[in-house]
């Protein structure tokens, strides 16, 4: 797709990094994607078994989503993911499955478990979201910065209460982050709230599962997989040089620019010689956990339609959230079967870290088994996927240093150095946020070389 303009290497074949090439593509420029593995899309990835979408996390999208809809679109599979399938919100209180409407402030009072007390508080709730609005900006989530002094524990509590805390936030922000809600950053929460507070996020599934997005950028794209990068070098002519190992063999390949988007640790490795110390640190003290999934396929629905459960850490489950649907015509899963596919709790994932697979997956099945006695005699295959440092941790502390590190990204941008980073370190868990990260870093190569 070069027609003859700059080259550019991007390193990395997850979500931010395919959509940092896309987008450089579609403007002219020379793109070459270097994958170290041999899968693309990050935790977007998944495969088909049987007929159902195994994937390595949930795929829950929503309408605010309009960076992963609009590639969607660009890439050509809106016939086969698009509309989503609309996904029920719901959440577990004791052995019941209740759906909720945390739109609301209504909905969020008729949470099960919130107190008549907490429920007078959550009015505070819509002249707290206005006066922090200016600051918040899922695709610059660094803007916020001055907000992250405290962490979504202690504002929940507050300002709305212990049970608001229990029955909504902690769910809530814990099925997106899977991580410490009493040590992550309320910032973290405000963002994920913005769109939900004003009734604009609704929602659903990718029909056909978002796998099959990475793959598809993925084939239109200049890939070499099985590229594992080594160095990345500063040329005397101002440009970059990639070196990688591909099939036992040492290669390079030179570029105008080079967008890494990577793991933060990989990150510092390879691009080491071209950093500041400032780069250094902050990519060294970026923070992951681990994250356990889990597929479960049945013989039968479980439910009519898609559901997204959470279960409050009040609950005492191993599992943070699963959503269930139920199979459907070009869908994730056959007609007349049930899927489901679920999250464990950060602290199951840490507590579990040396256990057996096995362990794992009965513990799992049988948390399970309380919301849906019948899943253990309907099961068709389960398939557990281990991630021992998947997501970023976005703890208190954690938007200011994003703040100190795009801010030296600007000031070495406009010393001339054309190295850019992307990553879901950068702007947060979600497919959507990865994706507007590699976006971002596209945009910033686009307006420094064009």
């Amino acid at each position: 797709m070069s027609n003859g303009k700059s080259q550019v290497v991007i390193v990395g074949a997850g979500l931010a990094g395919l959509g940092a090439a896309w987008r450089l593509a579609a403007d002219g420029f020379g793109v070459t994607v270097l994958e170290a593995g041999g899968v693309v899309g990050g935790r977007a990835a998944g495969e088909w078994i049987d007929g159902f979408s195994v994937d390595r996390g949930l795929g829950v999208i929503t309408s605010a989503d309009r960076n992963l809809l609009a590639l969607i679109e660009e890439a050509g599979l809106g016939d086969s993911l698009l509309p989503p399938r609309p996904v029920e919100l719901a959440q577990a209180c004791g052995s019941q499955v209740a759906p909720i409407l945390p739109e609301t402030l209504l909905g969020l009072a008729s949470i099960p478990g919130v107190t008549w007390r907490d429920r007078k508080r959550l009015l505070r709730l819509p002249r707290l979201m206005k006066r922090y609005a200016p600051h918040l900006d899922r695709d610059r989530p660094e803007r916020a910065a001055g907000l992250d002094f405290r962490s979504a524990a202690d504002f929940a509590r507050l300002y709305l209460g212990q049970s608001v805390f229990d029955r909504w936030i902690s769910p809530a922000v814990a099925s997106v982050h899977v991580a410490d809600e009493h040590e992550l950053s309320r910032v973290a929460f405000l963002l994920d709230c913005v769109d939900s507070c004003e009734g604009s996020a609704v929602l659903g599934v990718a029909r056909r599962g978002l796998q099959e997005l990475p793959r598809t950028v993925a084939s239109k794209l200049d890939l070499r997989r099985g590229a594992a990068v080594e160095r990345i070098e500063k040329l005397d002519d101002g440009r970059q040089r990639v070196r990688y190992r591909r099939d036992g063999a040492g290669e390079t390949i030179d570029a105008d620019a080079v967008v890494v988007a990577t793991a933060a640790d990989t990150a510092v490795r390879i691009a080491d010689p071209l950093l500041s110390i400032a780069e250094r640190d902050f990519l060294a003290q970026v923070r992951f956990g681990p994250l356990i999934s889990m597929t479960v396929a049945v013989e039968h629905p479980l439910s009519s339609g898609s559901r997204l459960v959470r279960v409050p850490h009040s609950e005492v489950s191993p599992i943070e959230c699963y959503l269930v649907e139920a199979g459907s015509p070009g869908g994730r899963a056959p007609t007349g079967t049930g899927l489901v596919t679920l999250v464990a709790t950060h602290r199951f994932a840490l507590a579990n870290a040396g256990a057996t697979d096995e362990v794992v997956e009965k513990s799992l099945l049988a948390a399970l088994g309380r919301f849906h006695p019948s899943v253990a005699r309907s099961l068709r295959f389960v398939r557990l996927q281990r991630f021992p440092s998947a997501m970023p941790l976005f703890y208190v502390g954690a938007y200011r240093a994003l703040e100190r590190f795009q801010r030296v990204q600007t000031d070495l941008r406009q010393s001339g150095r054309r190295l850019y980073f992307a990553g879901d370190y950068l702007a947060g868990p979600r497919p959507e946020s990865a994706l507007g990260s590699g976006f971002r870093a596209a945009a910033t190569v686009l307006a420094d070389l064009a």
